[in-house]
């Protein structure tokens, strides 16, 4: 008899059901994976180890089986300790190993009759969870339905919409597309105030995309890399070695809100713990 392989979970389905954990090097995988039952049914637990050593790096990945388990699981153990560690963990969505795009995790879109309007779609969908905004567009692939753009209150609501949505609904999440203003379009005196800004490219109006972070010189590229990644958009990683204590490294992200809220949550973070890492803006 051949003997049966152990099924490998899907790590991109469902979407964002996979967690991103600091947790610091004393803790093993079965301590993390008995950390996180709680939330829901944990498919795959990982310590990510050196290759050199044997020994854990402090980062940890957990997938759950829904969304809404790390959904929850993010919301309630981000900051919490785990025996024996110290230091309170750090917990963030892992980035896809398939989608080169930034998703928002708090942005579904569902298809709905046309007869519906964007308060109805609203209270259908707020029976489950709390809604923000919704935005109707014309289903161009099926005439006499509309495309709905639901933004919800949290990334849980969210999840928790996305897996009881009707069938017929075909609930995907959808990517925030940055918003395009034109000056044309603007009043006159409007644009006579931002043109010679436009004509001069002042670093105050670029889009800020790229961040300099300065942090341990025993940190590789890749290791920078991993930390970063759990926004999602990182684009490019490099890193320079003076020969002292600390390495700048420059990360540049595809939109600006992945690189403003990887500056908010990552600046002044511990890693490796005892160090912490300074995030600042590019153009600074």
């Amino acid at each position: 008899m051949t003997q049966e392989q152990p099924t490998v979970p899907d790590l991109n389905s469902p979407p964002f059901s996979r967690l991103f954990v600091l947790c610091g090097k004393q803790i093993a995988a079965g301590g993390l994976e008995q950390f996180f039952a709680p939330y829901g049914t944990v498919e795959q637990c990982h310590i990510v180890q050196d290759q050199a050593t044997g020994q854990s790096k402090g980062i940890g990945f957990v997938k759950f089986q829904k969304t809404s388990q790390a959904a929850r699981a993010l919301k309630e153990a981000d900051g919490k300790h785990i025996e024996p560690e110290p230091k309170p963990i750090k917990v963030e969505i892992a980035s896809s190993t398939v989608e080169s795009k930034p998703l928002d995790c708090l942005r579904l879109k569902v298809k709905c009759p046309a007869e519906l309007d964007s308060d109805a779609v609203k209270a259908e969908f707020s029976k489950i969870s709390a809604v923000n905004s919704v935005q109707l567009v014309p289903d161009k692939k099926s005439p006499g339905n509309n495309v709905a753009y639901l933004t919800f209150e949290s990334f849980l609501d969210a999840a928790l919409a996305y897996e009881t949505a009707k069938p017929e609904h075909k609930a995907k999440f959808a990517k925030i597309k940055p918003r395009k203003v034109s000056l044309e379009s603007q009043p006159q005196d409007t644009k006579s105030f931002f043109r010679p800004f436009i004509r001069r490219r002042s670093s105050a109006l670029l889009p800020l995309t790229k961040l300099t972070v300065l942090c341990s010189s025993t940190l590789t590229q890749n290791q920078i890399w991993r930390l970063f990644d759990i926004i999602p958009g990182l684009m490019n990683c490099s890193v320079s070695h003076d020969g002292g204590s600390l390495s700048t490294a420059t990360v540049t992200y595809n939109n600006t809100q992945s690189a403003k809220y990887a500056r908010e949550k990552l600046h002044k973070f511990e890693y490796p713990i005892g160090e912490k890492i300074i995030v600042k803006d590019g153009n600074e």
